[in-house]
């Protein structure tokens, strides 16, 4: 969320590595603690704490685990068998290993989200042909998958429901509870041996931990469980999701301007198309 806001513009230094890397780290922990507090949900008292626990430490463990040897095991492939019949079938043999890497993990008990996370980091440095479009292919999925997440929301929320409960009220005081108390707060003391500007960096690093698709997510898991108020639960997400998106979102450009944080234009790549069209305006 924190770079589609920003449009052709990309956060870069340290701001960037920071979000990204916080942004990639949240969803899975996001993730597995929802599926522990589901688990959680069926016991009562220290039992249910213990089940918790328990659950979110094996979706931790395993999920890291198979990640790990995913990584590797995929980064072995590709120099044992670098090259493939079509250019198609570099992304498509990845999307696949995707795959195969979270099923795995879930079949495990483990978090099929952080196995995917932890390969994708060791496959980061791996030398592998086509490796741009590779990156291009599944970065438009996940923008595809943002716009489906989000049109998810929109079908599922009834703006009539929100009132009821005072979801809205409660969605919005968490919200800025969580932009203006709880994130500053906490972040900041984990960015103090952080080398950040105290005057630019550091303040648009607090402000720029915009909750998107990952709790959409969330909340439907909450909605499909079937426990009571989950209803008002997902109207709550939604008013939190609307805050971030709208309010710390809007501002995120603005502030980055403010702030002084280094940022570059990316500039679409000319394709074919593109070079026709220059040399045949007609077309």
């Amino acid at each position: 969320m924190v770079f589609s806001v920003l449009g052709r513009r990309e956060v870069s230094g340290r701001s960037g590595v920071i979000l990204e890397g916080e942004s990639g780290a949240n969803d899975p922990v996001g993730i597995a603690l929802m599926v522990a507090l589901l688990a959680a949900s069926g016991a009562s008292g220290l039992g249910a704490v213990w089940t918790g626990v328990g659950e979110f430490a094996l979706q931790m463990v395993v999920g890291a685990a198979v990640g790990i040897a995913g990584g590797f095991g995929l980064s072995l492939f590709i120099r044992r068998v670098p090259f493939l019949p079509s250019e198609g079938l570099y992304a498509l043999r990845t999307l696949a290993s995707v795959f195969v890497i979270y099923g795995v993990a879930t079949f495990a008990h483990g978090s099929g989200f952080l196995a995917v996370f932890v390969a994708g980091i060791i496959l980061g440095d791996v030398r592998a042909p086509y490796k741009r479009e590779i990156e291009r292919f599944h970065g438009s999925l996940a923008s595809l998958g943002e716009i489906v997440a989000f049109t998810v929301l929109g079908l599922t929320v009834s703006l009539r429901s929100l009132p009821d409960g005072h979801a809205w009220q409660i969605g919005l005081v968490l919200a800025v509870l969580l932009a203006f108390l709880v994130r500053p707060l906490l972040v900041g003391i984990l960015l103090l041996p952080v080398k950040l500007h105290w005057g630019g960096e550091r303040i648009f690093v607090l402000w720029s931990g915009l909750k998107g698709a990952v709790p959409i997510l969330l909340g439907t898991f909450v909605l499909a469980s079937g426990l009571p108020g989950a209803t008002q639960i997902y109207d709550i997400i939604f008013v939190v999701v609307a805050f971030s998106v709208i309010v710390q979102g809007g501002l995120v450009p603005f502030l980055a301007h403010k702030a002084g944080v280094p940022m570059r234009l990316v500039e679409p790549e000319r394709g074919l198309w593109a070079s026709g069209c220059a040399r045949n305006p007609t077309v």
